[in-house]
């Protein structure tokens, strides 16, 4: 079937092309912080690292967060003066600190005594049983970041008894002084593991690391710059909502299928999703709400409509809360005018630099290209009428999201142009203008240079809280998330991949470290993290690798070398195992022991024609692969014999490995659909897939051909009852009729209850789920 492909379309295709073979390369392999409280843990002992600029601490080889509840503090020079966060520091050597909000004064009791810190004064007071006496300083007490700020020698030396060391940045504090200068090595392995990245404090810093692009689409020009008004407001979205007479009466299950993700509690967005009562289908300008009911009727709601520039890429639903993922686009003749920074000195209430304007400074370009990420919250209360409730723009192209309960993450890519360097946002909440991110939002890796950031937006759609936002100079285009933790990969002209991680907890989003690994990454289910360790696979140079990284993002195992002259072609981890399919010309299943991370090894192989794209696990010992099937092509050799000359890909193949045996994986089921040429979006991506575990049926869309070129189309179901694969039917079929900006594209199946459901494009059926008789077609309009 052919489609047209809007230009809006090819454009935001391109530049996440370019976004992902023009990741800066980092050299540098740094921290995994993890989410405990290192306040918990005794470091009388020990000696304990901090470096400039660093949100992350270092002991005991350890590397956590400096303060787990506000992953933004940092040691900061102010005034030629080393600042560290009066809490976080004490609390590590086990003193009590309080603050008294009415009097503004931070306390801390040790060893018997009491210091006083007066907020904005150049003293502190020190009280003991007989005696009060007060100390001056030479700098103020400030607050930064919502967190009391103090001279480093001061808390160290006067208050805790420790000796502080100082070189190149790198904070050392101990119970001896420590000779950085003389030891490189040891200095040297601070800066990498927490030292590589720091919090921006100025604009001239971030121009430092910032690297100038030459490359140019066309007359497309990638440009920052200060941003146009957004025509659509709260009332202009409201408005765009077309509805019908249909009563808000459809029929409620509570037994529906969900998107197909990775981690178990991380939702990821779809094009389709449903809520058990309605369909949501998103695609091009436009959300289609349609409903159900218990005989399978079908009628639509609602649909919400998006002007021409602004395209919906992915949908969440959750309960009475519709979120819209996607891009917008402007095209212009204009100037782009010179960012500058003001940056006021320290202030009790925060260090703040700001961006303005000079409208001197301009720089003429005939015509420019803009994008922006957006997340666009709807109520669907009433299904009828959704309203529009808040919105959140980041300049640059959607890469990814996940969500995780209230809180939808977003991964954005933003490049800089020209003395442009500062992406700009809107956040509906705070003000429906853009401006510029702010400069404490913004990590740099003051040794790479970088073409623009990755931003990671967190977005609490349940309230009206801001949106919180985080940025650092480098590039990721792949994700993986759990509950604690973000990656996001990107593969680099060197052929290593570089890693990124972030800590969150909420809203909380605090950079966690870097590191790269040898090879390129396949998909987000070539990572994984378990007991603390990432895992990651990868390909590079006919050759494939497995990395198990610590909490340092050190690789401290590894299995290297594999399967020479073949590609990784699909990964799963589960638990303490792991799972590879490479391919050239047969499909080898490797199956790997993980339980010791220093060190992985391959258990057992597999080798059977075919091969898979995708793995999943349908049991505790069983995996389902789907894939494409592969056979031998013979000739006869001048003696009359059959020779393999070659293979060739067949139809699409399910397997069904029984893996309870780690030395010797086996295919105990195998059902292949149609012949050569036969496809389905499967293949790629996991999203397509419907896995329904309580009938034990797998559905997804096909195209498949037979060895006479006859082709045909529909939705395959599948069952896997008694270990065997067996296919129950096939869902028809519709050649769509009518297309245009508001018919969404895209083709996926769920069930609601015992009715099934087929959305081809435009067209939504419903089928009994027993018998797959049709019940009900609705064609879009």
């Amino acid at each position: 079937m052919k489609k047209k492909l809007k230009s809006s379309s090819i454009l935001a295709l391109t530049l996440s092309i370019l976004f992902s073979i023009m990741s800066p390369s980092s050299g540098h392999t740094l921290s995994l912080p993890n989410q405990d409280n290192p306040a918990a843990e005794s470091y009388e002992s020990s000696d304990i690292y901090l470096y400039v600029g660093s949100p992350l601490i270092l002991s005991q080889d350890k590397i956590s967060p400096l303060d787990p509840e506000n992953l933004d503090v940092a040691a900061t020079v102010i005034d030629n003066r080393t600042l560290v966060p009066l809490r976080a520091l004490s609390e590590y050597f086990k003193a009590d600190v309080s603050y008294n909000a009415e009097q503004r004064k931070a306390i801390i009791n040790y060893n018997g005594k009491q210091y006083i810190f007066p907020i904005g004064e150049k003293k502190y007071i020190i009280k003991d049983k007989s005696s009060e006496n007060e100390v001056l300083l030479d700098t103020k007490t400030s607050i930064l970041n919502q967190r009391t700020m103090v001279p480093l020698k001061v808390i160290c030396e006067d208050i805790l008894g420790r000796k502080v060391s100082y070189y190149n940045k790198i904070i050392a504090i101990g119970n001896t002084e420590i000779n950085l200068k003389e030891n490189k090595k040891l200095a040297d392995s601070i800066k990498q593991k927490i030292g590589a990245a720091v919090k921006a404090t100025s604009l001239d810093q971030i121009k430092a690391v910032m690297s100038q692009s030459d490359i140019r689409l066309d007359n497309i020009f990638i440009a920052f710059s200060e941003a146009a008004e957004l025509e659509v407001s709260k009332a202009a979205a409201d408005a765009s909502v077309s509805n019908s007479p249909l009563s808000d009466t459809a029929n409620s299950s509570s037994d529906y299928s969900t998107t197909n993700t990775q981690v178990q509690g991380i939702d990821e967005a779809d094009i389709v999703k449903t809520d058990g009562k309605y369909i949501y289908i998103a695609g091009n300008n436009a959300v289609r709400i349609v409903s159900t009911d218990s005989n399978g009727t079908l009628k639509e709601s609602a649909i919400i409509k998006l002007p021409q520039n602004k395209t919906v890429a992915e949908i969440y639903i959750d309960e009475n809360r519709l979120v819209l993922i996607g891009n917008r686009y402007e095209t212009q003749n204009s100037t782009i005018p010179e960012q500058k920074t003001k940056a006021s000195p320290a202030i009790e209430n925060e260090f703040i630099a700001t961006t303005d304007i000079a409208p001197d400074a301009k720089l003429y370009i005939p015509y420019r290209y803009k994008n922006y990420s957006f997340v666009d919250v709807y109520d669907t209360s009433d299904h009828q009428n959704p309203k529009f409730i808040k919105g959140h723009e980041m300049e640059g192209s959607y890469q990814s999201s996940r969500k995780n309960s209230d809180i939808v993450y977003l991964v954005t890519n933003s490049r800089i142009y020209n003395d442009i360097i500062l992406p700009y946002m809107r956040d509906t909440v705070v003000s429906d203008k853009h401006e510029a991110l702010s400069i404490s939002d913004i990590m740099l890796l003051p040794d790479e240079k970088s073409y623009g950031y990755l931003v990671i937006s967190a977005i609490n759609i349940s309230n009206n809280e801001k949106t919180q936002v985080e940025a650092i100079t480098a590039s990721g285009h792949i994700m993986y998330m759990n509950t604690s933790s973000i990656y996001l990969v990107g593969n680099n002209y060197n052929g290593n991949s570089t890693i990124t991680k972030f800590n969150i907890d909420g809203m909380k989003i605090g950079y966690a470290g870097s590191g790269n690994v040898n090879g390129y990454v396949l998909n987000q289910f070539s990572m994984d993290e378990h007991n603390g360790y990432f895992r990651i696979a990868t390909t590079w140079n006919s050759e494939n690798n497995l990395f198990i990284l610590d909490n340092s993002l050190n690789i401290c195992g590894s299995v290297t070398g594999l399967a020479k002259g073949e590609q990784i072609y699909s990964v799963r981890f589960m638990g303490d195992k792991g799972y590879i399919v490479t391919y050239r010309t047969i499909d080898p299943l490797f199956v790997f022991d993980l339980s010791d991370p220093k060190s992985p090894k391959v258990t057992g192989e597999l080798k059977i024609p075919g091969f898979s794209n995708y793995l999943h696990p349908v049991g505790d010992n069983l995996i389902l692969g789907i894939g494409q099937d592969t056979y031998e092509i013979y000739k006869k050799d001048s003696t009359g014999k059959e020779i393999v000359v070659g293979t060739r890909q067949g139809g699409l193949k399910l397997s069904l490995f029984d893996v309870s045996d780690m030395g010797k994986p086996t295919e105990i089921s195998n059902y292949v659909l149609g012949d050569s040429g036969s496809y389905s979006e499967a293949l790629y991506n996991h999203k397509a897939v419907m896995f329904d575990k309580t009938n034990n049926n797998v559905v997804f869309d096909v195209y498949i051909t037979d060895t006479s070129n006859n082709w045909s189309q529909g939705a395959a179901v599948i069952n896997l009852d008694n270990n065997n694969i067996n296919l129950k039917g096939i869902l028809e079929y519709i050649q769509p009729e009518v297309y245009g900006n508001y018919i969404p594209n895209g083709r996926r199946n769920l069930y609601i209850g015992d009715k099934i459901y087929y959305i081809q494009d435009g067209i939504v059926s419903s089928y009994d789920y027993k018998t797959l008789e049709k019940i009900d077609t609705l064609m879009l309009k």
